[in-house]
C-alpha cells in the first residue's frame, strides 16, 4: 500500500512548539498512523525541533492506484 507522508516544518529561524507538535500528532494519527511508526525529525544545531513527519499508509488510494511522484 502507498504511504503518505504527515508533516509539519516551522518558518525559517522559527522552531517547534509543543502545541504544533501535539497537533500534528493528532493529524498523524487521524490520517491513519497507528503509533508505531518511526518519526523522522530535524533539529537545529541547539538541538530545538525544526521539522517532523512521518510516514502512513495511505487509505484513500485504492488498490491498483498510483500516489504518483
Amino acid at each position: 500500500m502507498a504511504k503518505k507522508k504527515v508533516e509539519y516544518a516551522a518558518g525559517k529561524g522559527v522552531f517547534l512548539t509543543l502545541n504544533e507538535i501535539v497537533a500534528w500528532a493528532q493529524d498523524a494519527m487521524r490520517s491513519g498512523a497507528s503509533g508505531d511508526e518511526v518519526v523522522e525529525a530535524r533539529a537545529s544545531f541547539s538541538g530545538r525541533l525544526q521539522r517532523i513527519a512521518v510516514a502512513v499508509e495511505d487509505a484513500t488510494l485504492r488498490k491498483g492506484e498510483d500516489a504518483g511522484p
